[in-house]
């Protein structure tokens, strides 16, 4: 069963594509710049983590989908190569995904690595944003969370999940009209899914 927390739009998944792009991979999330600390209020709770545990159960669920925004001119934006988080749903990544991706929307923003240069605006753009990194950073997370790379056209790939509820999240980025002085145009999508043992879940839309 799938929810996607965005607007449907149509897409087509194109197969199984077994290049590197859109595999899951072991690579890390992109180290981001320092920021304020990440304010989660939820406890971290193993035992809601427990069913997710990847060395100690064998999945036999596959996941698949695409990730694209499309802008206010209608054009779809993919971001080939781009991180996709495959993260379970527990109260406390329920607050995460609520507090720092859910409730970010679509913006331009210049990337940098001086917090204290960034006026109001950029923060407010940029924070959610590496706050999704840096969530993903916390070590006791990774015996959980699934990260794999889209290919060219924005589709993904997860095999051997294990039965549950997960967010899906990712940044798409592009270049934006200079004469607005806004170098970098994007934000973060995300999507939710429910998947059962044996199932195959298709064409999953990571949108806005």
């Amino acid at each position: 069963m799938v929810f996607a927390i965005a607007v449907v739009l149509v897409a087509v998944l194109l197969g199984n594509n077994p290049a590197a792009l859109g595999q899951e991979s072991q690579v890390p999330p992109p180290s981001a710049p320092p920021l304020p600390p990440l304010l989660i209020q939820a406890p971290f709770n193993e035992q809601e983590f427990a069913p997710y545990e990847r060395k100690k159960k064998k999945g036999t669920a596959s996941i698949s989908g695409q990730a694209f925004m499309v802008t206010e001119g209608k054009d779809v934006k993919y971001q080939p190569g781009e991180t996709v988080a495959l993260v379970p749903e527990t109260s406390y990544t329920r607050e995460w995904f609520e507090k720092y991706v859910q409730k970010q929307g679509l913006c331009s923003f210049a990337r940098s690595t001086d917090y204290k240069a960034l006026s109001k605006d950029q923060i407010d753009c940029e924070i959610p944003q590496h706050y999704c990194w840096v969530f993903l950073g916390d070590k006791r997370l990774v015996p959980y969370v699934r990260i794999t790379r889209t290919n060219p056209t924005g589709h993904f790939w997860f095999n051997k999940v294990l039965p549950g509820r997960y967010f899906i999240a990712t940044v798409i980025t592009w270049e934006a009209r200079l004469e607005l002085e806004l170098p970098v145009a994007g934000g973060l999508a995300w999507a939710f899914v429910e998947v059962e043992p044996d199932e195959q879940v298709a064409n999953v839309m990571v949108l806005r």
